[in-house]
């Protein structure tokens, strides 16, 4: 099977089984994706916007492999991942890199930042030769010094830990790259430091990036379209400056409000410090 596409969801629902009550054995299905439809096509920049809920965590899962829908095709680098086997489905999801949401949590604490970012050519049976090669070339490409390979990420602050993960993202030189909250546990002035850093990083490789994020201020900076989720549906997509003009649902509405009072509010405490 090929694509057009280096994404392409079709009428998919997933969701989790649960338990019905607190004390209760017996579980049921819970949807949180609905019917979405998407497209990302090779080389494009697009960014997955909703509210905590709205299932956007649970849509990178679907893409990533690791959670089956419950109707739907889901089709990555023109494979449909969840009727191809063995190599075929290894070879589709080792050309996609993915970056967590917490740089706190994501990296085991014990491990040496080289062990970390060696993880999946290891897992992909490289030679130990290139191994060490590319763990060095990525390390420099992250912005990161040579010496953070030996040490813990308990010895790294929250930017430097983000640098790591999106090393260990690209390390087996994907096609794809898959962020979740890039941005939301990192100060303010490190997270422009992280955006500059993926928007070299695409730049360079014209690697395909989708991000969620629930912040259209972080949206503008890293794509070029966007997909708004609302309860597990898609209720709009478009250009970013599109959606910023004409925004069609309610709930884009209220986005663009309070990413423009924000806007507002921000302009105005910098020229209040340059009086």
């Amino acid at each position: 099977m090929s694509s057009n596409y280096a994404v392409e969801l079709k009428n998919v629902t997933a969701g989790y089984m649960v338990a019905r009550g607190f004390r209760s054995i017996l579980k049921q299905f819970v949807v949180v994706l609905r019917g979405v439809n998407l497209r990302v096509s090779h080389g494009e920049r697009v960014a997955i916007i909703g509210e905590s809920g709205s299932g956007k965590t649970t849509l990178l899962r679907v893409i990533l492999g690791l959670l089956r829908p419950k109707t739907g095709k889901v089709i990555v680098l023109g494979k449909d991942i969840y009727r191809v086997k063995g190599r075929a489905r290894a070879g589709v999801l080792k050309r996609i890199g993915y970056v967590p949401q917490d740089p706190y949590r994501s990296l085991n604490p014990v491990l040496k930042v080289k062990d970390i970012i060696k993880e999946p050519l290891e897992a992909y049976g490289y030679s130990s030769e290139l191994i060490e090669d590319r763990i060095r070339e990525v390390v420099r490409l992250v912005g990161l010094p040579l010496n953070v390979l030996d040490e813990t990420p308990e010895e790294l602050s929250g930017g430097m830990r983000q640098r790591v993960l999106i090393a260990r993202a690209l390390v087996a030189y994907p096609k794809m790259l898959l962020l979740d909250e890039p941005t939301s546990a990192l100060d303010v002035s490190v997270q422009a430091q992280i955006i500059s850093l993926l928007n070299s990083i695409y730049e360079s490789f014209n690697i395909t990036m989708i991000t969620v994020t629930h912040d259209l201020a972080v949206a503008q900076y890293l794509a070029d379209r966007v997909v708004i989720l609302k309860d597990g549906q898609v209720v709009e997509e478009g250009e970013f400056e599109s959606i910023l003009k004409e925004p069609k649902s309610e709930y884009t509405r209220s986005l663009v409000m309070s990413y423009q009072l924000l806007s507002n509010m921000s302009r105005s405490e910098s020229e209040e410090s340059r009086l």
